[in-house]
């Protein structure tokens, strides 16, 4: 999960007269509202007390939302978790949180962290009441930008404001330090962000939120609320691996070359080629594929290449092939490998006379279309074991172009699923149809054997099962929600042993479900009383008894 890839309809959930962030509960509050708080606590308790309350009103508020961002995405990585607090920010509509720079603890333990806040509410509330200040007066975010900063790193992390709007200047700044790398400069100050326990306090929230998940699970399985909602969203790339793969194919597009395009079943091959066309100058004219592999050897080449009456058993008129139907156009030959030798010298033939013979036919055709080609194995090797032509291959892959599975371009995962959904929700006649945050770890930490079409596939499956528009983990299929337990070397190099795995996946099954013991049961494929059997074998195991 990238900070960047945060999004409010998947965080957070807008149902009449409740606003939760997974389970903790939001309330809107307008920015007039919240300057003439400002005010009044100024006017009654001074402005140094009215400081502390707000800075400790953000620090608290970061803390939780810090700790809410490692309940939802547990796998997130440090680098991404603290910049995902600036991506909060912006999203809550507070400031555009733009982070300038990011030191994680070295050796020594020193953190430093640049953050720039665009458009401060805070700083316009402030304007709004008192008129340009003398100092900076962002206290909330101050507040918010440490405790979430220090809730992260798991010791004290202070921010201090450099630039204000409230107090002229054009953009708001802060600069973020661990206690010892502020060393003396952060006495001061240190008064402010003086809270009472904040951090059990937060711990227990966090607590009390999972049981009211578990809770609130069983509910929403009953309600079937769909809200109007259509939006068409682009295929967003992320990725560097399939961000080269784009770049290489949008530069050969305008060529009129023949291209080859590897890669294994899934991954798009096909839809890459259709781009390929559209941006070429051959985009007026048709796209035209057919699968090699799908078809025997004599319907092929009568598809390929067009036969005339009697040509064959069954062959009653004349037909067109997709050489000649292409004509201007792109074709493109997916599974060039599972085709005969026959064949191959057929197109061979194609590419190097730029003409088709049809099937009972002696006077050749002059055509004029682009031949994109695509497989999904291993095309050296099939060269090596002659199943392809050396002299086809090169009259192809003039370019080659790979495309990545999914398992190495995991930055386009996430924007993949919410295409999906969306398209799904348009083809549907669905209004409201949402992909649950907690399903975000799943679907980044699943390998994707099938690829992108794997990907499609299981959206479709949630979309389909879920009854409320909100596609949560158990809509999921059971291959991503409970993925098969691999043999990983420990720490120490040591193998677990098959109890080991059986625990682990056990456990893994019950965090799935909530802790509900049938419905983990009947994912396993065991009853519940063996189930508790295991449980408790385990338990004795944990506890050095073995009896």
């Amino acid at each position: 999960m990238k900070a960047r890839e945060l999004r409010l309809d998947e965080l957070v959930t807008f149902e009449k007269g409740r606003i939760s962030l997974h389970g903790r509960r939001l309330v809107l509050h307008s920015m007039d509202a919240m300057a003439q708080f400002r005010r009044d606590l100024v006017d009654l308790v001074g402005p140094d007390q009215a400081r502390r309350v707000l800075t400790r009103f953000g620090f608290f508020s970061g803390q939780a939302d810090a700790a809410a961002m490692r309940r939802i995405y547990p796998s997130i990585g440090l680098h991404e978790w603290l910049r995902s607090g600036a991506s909060l920010h912006s999203l809550m509509g507070v400031t555009r949180a733009v982070v300038r720079a990011l030191e994680l603890p070295d050796v020594e333990g020193r953190f430093f962290m640049e953050v720039t806040w665009h458009e401060s509410g805070e700083a316009e509330e402030h304007l709004t009441q008192f008129g340009r200040a003398r100092e900076p007066s962002c206290w909330m975010m101050v507040g918010y930008a440490s405790g979430y900063a220090s809730y992260c790193l798991g010791k004290p992390v202070f921010f201090m404001e450099t630039r204000c709007r409230a107090a002229g200047a054009q953009v708001c700044s802060a600069i973020g330090r661990d206690e010892a790398s502020w060393g003396g400069e952060i006495g001061p100050h240190r008064a402010f962000f003086k809270a009472d326990d904040i951090k059990s306090r937060i711990r227990d929230l966090t607590r009390a939120l999972r049981a009211a998940s578990r809770e609130l699970s069983t509910h929403r399985k009953r309600l079937a609320e769909l809200e109007a909602l259509r939006a068409g969203l682009p295929v967003e790339v992320h990725s560097r691996s399939f961000g080269q793969t784009l770049e290489v194919a949008t530069r050969t597009a305008r060529f009129d070359t023949s291209l080859f395009i590897t890669g294994e079943s899934g991954v798009g091959k096909e839809v890459l080629s259709r781009y390929i066309h559209q941006q070429s100058p051959r985009r007026s004219a048709p796209f035209v594929a057919i699968n090699c592999g799908a078809l025997p050897d004599t319907l092929l080449e009568s598809e390929l290449f067009g036969h005339t009456a009697g040509a064959f058993t069954g062959a009653r008129g004349e037909r067109v092939g997709l050489f000649e139907e292409a004509a201007g156009g792109t074709v493109f030959l997916d599974e060039i490998g599972e085709t005969s030798p026959a064949t191959q010298v057929k197109l061979l033939r194609v590419l190097q006379e730029r003409e088709v013979l049809r099937l009972g036919e002696n006077v050749p055709r002059k055509i004029d279309v682009r031949v994109i080609a695509a497989t999904n194995r291993d095309i050296h090797q099939a060269l090596r074991d002659k199943r392809l032509r050396e002299d086809l291959y090169y009259r192809l892959a003039v370019v080659e172009i790979r495309v990545p599975p999914l398992r190495e371009r995991r930055d386009d995962i996430l924007p993949l699923a919410r295409h999906f959904v969306q398209r799904f929700a348009e083809k549907q006649g669905l209004g409201h149809l949402t992909l649950h945050a907690s399903c975000a770890d799943l679907l980044l930490n699943h390998d994707w054997p099938g690829n992108v079409r794997e990907l499609e596939n299981a959206i479709e499956h949630a979309a389909v099962l879920c009854t409320d528009g909100i596609m949560r983990p158990e809509h999921l299929p059971v291959t991503i929600r409970v993925p098969r337990a691999r043999l990983r070397t420990a720490a120490g190099g040591r193998a677990r042993s098959l109890a080991e795995v059986e625990a682990e996946h056990v456990e893994a099954v019950l965090e799935l479900t909530q802790g509900n013991k049938g419905r983990a049961a009947e994912i396993l494929g065991i009853g519940g009383a063996t189930l508790w059997r295991r449980l408790k074998k385990q338990a004795r195991s944990k506890n050095g008894v073995n009896r």
